[in-house]
């Protein structure tokens, strides 16, 4: 890179409750003597609304001191031509100043997770995201949806956010010129569960990085407009043992789900609504959770439905080469949600499944929106939550979930949404959109 600064900044940062990476930077010359204790942070910063509001009822006032404090194994450094100094941040966990996890550290509640199903199961996670975002061009005609032309229309934005992600060692599979006007998925390779989630916390970032370079205008929006394509994050998972070994599928049965994947997808759909005022926070969210808008909208589970809460994915060959393995895909959420709470929460709800011996029954073979009431009620089938303010009291009444976390994190966690949703709720759909997709 020419005329690299001798010094820079460089970000010690969360990605908070709100679904945004906030912290604090300091100075390139220091940054190394600093990683052992960080930085402060202010226990009343979790409360804020992607809108900068602070939790009406912020449990913590102006009172407390933490530190966030560098995960040295989460370090990215990406620089470009097009950078005038590089793109250098570490992703923090939020401590109390003994250095103990402090109860509201959202990347915390995932290592908790992670941890738990080890320890009690001897299984962990494979996860890669599916990220879906929009390029917001309102002056120029649109090219054709999945076109080539749409691709190369934003070809030096794609190869400059492409070259940043090979720099951060992030593996992109593909890009893809979505179905939505101007949106692209970048689905990522499935890597160990922590790894994928900070992972995803840097590939907001860095995209958004490549906007700002490129002079174009990016949204992870769930909607950019009423009548527009939602963007989601789609998280495929696969169950693994001790050995490292993929046992979603039932070794004597093929294409049926083994014990342990079975119980542990049957506690994700059990606690769904949770899941979702987790995993699809925002007020806009509920714009995009709709049937028949190519996202999850029931508690379904089903094989290849990509409008399935769970969409199973059968083992695929070509030329007799296995090209992927059978797993899941959970569809509910979007980048309004952090991806800390979006994966623990499902990793949690989990372990549920799996301590309850839960199992999943059967799959949704058709469309839950065009049954009788009777027959979704003979099956089962609830609609997910219609709005912020159900999600969040559902959650609340989720008792067995919500052991999930200290008290404190919950209270917290509902209090800052119940806020935002306070905050928009007058909006219509369009201005809702438009104030989302400036945020996000």
């Amino acid at each position: 890179m020419a005329n690299k600064p001798k010094d820079y900044q460089v970000f010690f940062g969360c990605s908070d409750f709100s679904g945004l990476f906030r912290g604090r930077a300091v100075s390139s010359t220091l940054y190394k003597s600093k990683l052992n204790t960080g930085c402060g942070w202010v226990p009343a910063d979790q409360a804020l609304t992607p809108f900068g509001e602070i939790g009406t009822s912020n449990p913590f006032g102006s009172l407390g001191d933490l530190r966030l404090i560098p995960d040295q194994k989460a370090e990215y450094s990406i620089k470009c031509d097009e950078m005038i100094s590089p793109l250098h941040f570490f992703l923090c966990d939020i401590t109390n100043l003994d250095g103990s996890p402090w109860t509201c550290c959202a990347r915390n509640y995932l290592k908790k997770g992670i941890k738990l199903l080890k320890e009690r199961y001897g299984l962990s996670l494979k996860i890669g995201f599916e990220h879906e975002f929009t390029l917001i061009d309102e002056d120029l005609i649109s090219e054709p949806v999945f076109s080539l032309r749409a691709f190369r229309k934003e070809e030096k934005f794609i190869s400059i956010l492409a070259q940043c992600l090979s720099h951060a060692d992030i593996i992109a599979e593909n890009f893809l010129p979505e179905y939505g006007v101007g949106q692209f998925e970048v689905p990522t390779s499935a890597i160990a569960a922590l790894d994928a989630a900070d992972d995803a916390v840097a590939f907001r970032e860095i995209t958004r990085e490549v906007s700002r370079l490129t002079s174009r205008r990016v949204s992870f929006s769930p909607k950019v407009s009423p009548e527009a394509v939602g963007n989601g994050v789609h998280l495929h998972f696969s169950l693994l043992n001790d050995s490292g070994k993929n046992i979603c599928e039932d070794k004597n049965q093929k294409g049926a789900m083994s014990k342990e994947f079975s119980a542990f997808c049957a506690g994700v759909l059990k606690h769904i609504n949770s899941l979702t005022a987790l995993g699809a926070p925002s007020s806009v969210s509920y714009l995009r959770l709709k049937p028949h808008n190519w996202a999850a909208s029931y508690n379904t589970i089903s094989l290849q439905d990509r409008e399935a809460a769970i969409r199973i994915c059968p083992e695929m060959r070509h030329s007799n080469r296995k090209i992927s393995s059978f797993h899941g895909e959970i569809r509910l959420g979007d980048a309004t949600a952090s991806p800390y709470l979006h994966l623990g929460s499902i990793i949690h709800a989990g372990i549920i499944g799996l301590e309850n011996g839960l199992e999943v029954t059967r799959y949704t073979e058709s469309d839950p929106s065009k049954m009788t009431s009777k027959e979704r009620k003979k099956l089962g089938l609830k609609r997910l939550p219609r709005s912020l303010k159900e999600s969040i009291s559902l959650l609340s009444s989720d008792e067995t979930f919500m052991r999930s976390a200290d008290p404190l994190f919950w209270e917290c966690y509902s209090d800052m949404r119940l806020t935002e949703y306070a905050n928009t709720k007058k909006l219509n759909e369009k201005e809702l959109c438009q104030a989302y997709s400036a945020i996000f």
